[in-house]
């Protein structure tokens, strides 16, 4: 490789470098956000009651609970709300089987009218022949969004508007998608080194070591002696120091630093000649 070339392909791979990091460190803050707002969701489950529901004027909540029958039709199922409210009504969406041993579940609908008004009121749940008690269901209806923000108890719903659940799935999936990139562009560096003849130090031994090393990968340098000197640069092509190749083991390479030679994780050990 001439220089001319050896240059524009440092050039290269230092632009590249820098905009995996930038994306990597995106992805990593969007991951902790992701994080974040799931335990965010989660506690709110915990500090709720799978017997109150919080509904919006205009949109709809689920509601499920167990069915006394093995078979049961929708005629037996019965439901009311305490008290009247013309904007509220409930639509049943079928009979499933339970999660645990024993009879089935239901499930079904509560849906708001978007000219409803804010207050409280309960549905019954009954089932027409059954010794079972009645199941019932403290609904809290919402006029506005934010009425409806300020009674959750998510902070994120609470404090900026948004739903837990809905913003970790895309958090996360941003993050998934930059960690690809991450992974893509750090193949092409890679690759793009490996043709230079660099390698980068991925380990560095600890400050108050006994002896100062650095570690690199071996890959693509088959020929280098142990003993074999090695200059070093930084990202931005700039002369470190020489280091000393100490040991090999399998795909990596062991270099030793002089005592008065600082060279950092991160840094370029030149493997050609």
């Amino acid at each position: 490789m001439d220089q001319t070339t050896l240059e524009t392909s440092w050039t290269l791979w230092s632009r590249r470098r820098t905009i995996q990091m930038l994306i990597g460190n995106i992805s990593a803050f969007c991951f902790l956000v992701a994080a974040v707002l799931l335990l965010d969701g989660l506690q709110t489950l915990v500090r709720g009651s799978h017997t109150t529901l919080q509904v919006l004027a205009g949109q709809m909540e689920g509601v499920s609970g167990p069915c006394p029958f093995q078979n049961p039709l929708p005629s037996d199922l019965r439901w009311e709300f305490t008290p009247q409210n013309p904007w509220l009504n409930f639509e049943l969406e079928g009979f499933f089987a339970g999660y645990m041993l024993g009879n089935g579940m239901w499930r079904g609908q509560i849906k708001a009218d978007p000219a409803s008004s804010s207050g409280t009121y309960r549905l019954r749940v009954t089932f027409k022949g059954a010794s079972q008690a009645p199941q019932d269901f403290s609904i809290e209806l919402y006029a506005s969004f934010a009425d409806f923000c300020a009674a959750s108890k998510s902070f994120s719903l609470q404090y900026l508007g948004i739903r837990p659940f809905m913003a970790a799935s895309l958090c996360a999936g941003i993050a998934f998608i930059l960690g690809c990139i991450t992974y893509i562009l750090g193949r092409k560096n890679l690759s793009l080194l490996l043709r230079m003849g660099y390698a980068e130090i991925f380990r560095t031994s600890a400050p108050h070591a006994a002896e100062k090393l650095v570690w690199c990968s071996a890959k693509g340098c088959d020929q280098i002696r142990l003993g074999t000197t090695r200059p070093v640069y930084d990202s931005k092509g700039s002369f470190l120091g020489e280091v000393i190749l100490h040991n090999r083991v399998k795909n990596v390479l062991c270099f030793k630093v002089p005592k008065d030679a600082e060279i950092p994780c991160g840094a370029l050990i030149c493997l050609k000649d």
